[in-house]
């Protein structure tokens, strides 16, 4: 058995950055995966806040994709995925936290419009079965709705919200300049958190359309992709592996 137990909602890009990050320092890994209905035991059990991924080690358990990025860096230190200035680091978290505070409701509204939600619906509940999978199959466009539009990116009309996310993708591209990387010289926190975005948001076509205009955006991701994925990753199997 694995010295490292990944607790994880299996289609969650906070999970994905995790595992990502796993493979990018080569760390051996298990997962172990919940079902939407599994909410209350994770509060119980793992997670007071409810929080996941939560990691699973000898030191205890790290709640949240972020607290775990830098506890693996700080026990794991090579490869980096932090870098070693204070200014770079701090544009490293800026970019983290834009990519999982903002990026991530983009994702949610388009996801949610109703000519993508039926695969919205299929990542979310792949582990629910029976009568609660029925249930909340039927329940899940209104959450997800009513989360968007508590948060406000939800409020905005269609138009409106593509041509922010195509704002954001050229924000990416413009990062990155003539470099490889968001932030230094190599692989960090920055390409792991915005690359995870992005394998979800595409999953809505509006934003894959956005993504297949900018070769830059796709090349950048390929390179993150190569790093932390093993060769042969279909990509859309990417989301979940």
């Amino acid at each position: 058995m694995a010295d490292l137990l990944l607790h994880q909602y299996e289609v969650s890009p906070f999970a994905a950055k995790v595992r990502r990050a796993l493979r990018y320092k080569g760390l051996a890994f298990e997962v172990r995966n919940y079902r939407v209905v599994d909410a209350g035991k994770i509060r119980k059990t793992i997670s007071p806040t409810g929080k996941t991924p939560v990691l699973e080690d000898e030191t205890g358990l790290v709640v949240d994709s972020t607290a775990i990025l830098r506890h693996l860096d700080a026990r794991y230190p090579e490869p980096p995925i932090l870098p070693s200035s204070p200014a770079d680091r701090a544009r490293t978290h800026i970019i983290e936290d834009w990519a999982d505070e903002s990026l991530f409701f983009y994702d949610l509204a388009m996801r949610g419009w109703p000519n993508n939600i039926d695969w919205l619906k299929r990542d979310v509940l792949s582990h629910d079965s029976g009568f609660m999978r029925w249930l909340l199959y039927r329940l899940l466009d209104g959450f997800v709705k009513k989360t968007g539009q508590a948060q406000g990116v939800g409020r905005k009309d269609r138009d409106t919200i593509c041509s922010e996310v195509a704002a954001h993708f050229d924000a990416i591209v413009d990062m990155l300049g003539d470099g490889d990387w968001l932030v230094g010289n190599h692989l960090t926190v920055a390409d792991i958190a915005v690359a995870s975005m992005c394998t979800v948001i595409e999953r809505a076509e509006e934003a894959a359309a956005l993504m297949q205009k900018r070769s830059t955006l796709q090349a950048w991701r390929e390179r993150v992709d190569e790093a932390t994925f093993a060769p042969g990753t279909a990509p859309e199997a990417r989301a979940t592996t």
